[in-house]
């Protein structure tokens, strides 16, 4: 094994221990021994477990980034309408979110408050697919695609779906179909959940009427 060889092993056993211990839980010795390394091949490359956490958590930001910022909301018209290019994002997360199914279920259900690194790893992550979302939202709504709500707000909205439906999916088995539930939350956030004829704008016709 080169370098290089060595520490992705050692990441992919770290990971191993990280979802089935959780990562409190996982100590550097535990690592060593499920790596059949020497401590000092350890130290060698990383310093702490956290340094192999954030590794995991920029792999993971970079897939997420792929799937978010890999369509053009200020350009959806007949071309590419907005339907058909959320629906091409969903199929993006979905393939990333399965394929990566171990470390998705880590992320989400990691307990914050017991490693200042590890919680800041973990928000940074999201802070960034949070501004991944915003951006989409940004050029939507300068493209005249996306009604001018606040971007921040209904990228929370977003962002809470979705963890709780991968919460859901992962933890408890109450979603079988991720992919049926993703397009659920994309239609709930396209459309909301009003008729045509009880949207605000209707009713507030049918009151001046």
């Amino acid at each position: 094994m080169n370098r290089e060889e060595r520490r992705d092993h050692i990441v992919d056993c770290a990971k191993r221990l990280f979802v089935e211990k959780g990562f409190h839980h996982t100590t550097v010795s535990d690592v060593i021994e499920e790596a059949r390394i020497a401590r000092s091949t350890f130290y060698a490359h990383f310093t702490s477990k956290v340094d192999i956490f954030r590794i995991l958590v920029d792999r993971y930001a970079v897939i997420m980034h792929q799937a978010i910022l890999g369509i053009n909301l200020s350009q959806a018209r007949r071309e590419a309408p907005l339907t058909v290019q959320i629906r091409d994002m969903t199929d993006r997360l979905v393939t990333a979110i399965e394929q990566n199914r171990d470390l998705t279920l880590l992320l989400i259900t990691a307990p914050l408050g017991q490693d200042d690194d590890f919680d800041k790893s973990v928000l940074d992550l999201f802070t960034q697919v949070l501004n991944a979302i915003r951006i989409q939202l940004d050029d939507g709504i300068a493209g005249g695609t996306i009604r001018p709500l606040s971007p921040r707000i209904v990228s929370y909205v977003i962002m809470g779906s979705i963890k709780e439906i991968l919460l859901q999916w992962l933890s408890y088995g109450e979603i079988e179909d991720l992919r049926a539930a993703l397009d659920d939350i994309i239609a709930f956030i396209l459309l909301g959940i009003a008729t045509r004829d009880q949207s605000p704008s209707n009713s507030q016709s049918a009151k001046i009427g």
